[in-house]
């Protein structure tokens, strides 16, 4: 786990901080990633791997890797906010709500 750097849906990155890279939660930064309420779960676990993983990045001095996760953080309350305003019927796409119809 010492190379861990970002938490990701289903375990983490270990790239190095001094990258910058385009590919760290992928899904979370793209435009098409559909969600529903049937993932509100996964989407708070990984919001608490990652305020976890910023709390003890903070405590050890790593703020690059603080930072990191920080922007994704922010994208998982977008994202599960969204979710939970969401009716039967809608989706989350893209960090909005939009009717299951209109994605097609």
């Amino acid at each position: 786990m010492v190379r861990a750097k970002v938490t990701l849906p289903n375990g983490y990155c270990g790239a190095p901080v001094q990258t910058d890279c385009e590919y760290a939660n992928p899904c979370l930064d793209c435009r098409f990633f559909i969600t529903t309420t049937e993932f509100l779960g996964q989407h708070r676990r990984q919001r608490e791997d990652t305020a976890r993983m910023i709390d003890d990045a903070e405590a050890a001095g790593h703020s690059r890797v603080a930072e990191k996760n920080t922007r994704t953080l922010i994208k998982l309350d977008t994202i599960i906010e969204a979710l939970e305003s969401a009716q039967d019927g809608q989706i989350v796409a893209g960090g909005k709500v939009e009717e299951l119809d209109a994605a097609g």
